[in-house]
């Protein structure tokens, strides 16, 4: 059976199942278990929440993302942990280790409201 290819104004756009299906595995440590995570699209100041997971044992995961922006708001208070925006393809897997530490690296602090 042959996958139909929709055409969209002179666009491509593969079925879901096809384009919906890259996989992020993140290694995180941070202060205490528990601590939410949100899986954000787009950038700081112009993003909308996409998933959101509870860290336990330090493993999180996010699978059948669309390709795209996308970065991470890390906390539990108004004041989250925000990484560097990262653009993934379609089809394919990532894996990141993340490190939560006060006042090091390249994770900056913004109010949630500001995402």
């Amino acid at each position: 059976m042959k996958k139909a290819l929709l055409l969209l104004a002179g666009l491509a756009v593969l079925p879901a199942a096809q384009a919906c299906s890259t996989d992020w595995d993140i290694t995180l440590e941070t202060f205490g278990e528990g601590v939410t995570i949100e899986l954000r699209s787009g950038v700081p100041g112009k993003s909308k929440v996409v998933a959101t997971r509870k860290s336990h044992g330090g493993q999180v995961a996010f699978h059948k993302l669309c390709g795209g922006k996308y970065f991470l708001a890390i906390g539990n208070e108004e004041q989250v942990s925000v990484t560097p925006v990262r653009t993934f393809e379609n089809n394919a897997a990532y894996s990141s280790s993340i490190v939560v530490q006060m006042g090091q690296g390249n994770v900056k602090t913004r109010s949630r409201s500001s995402l």
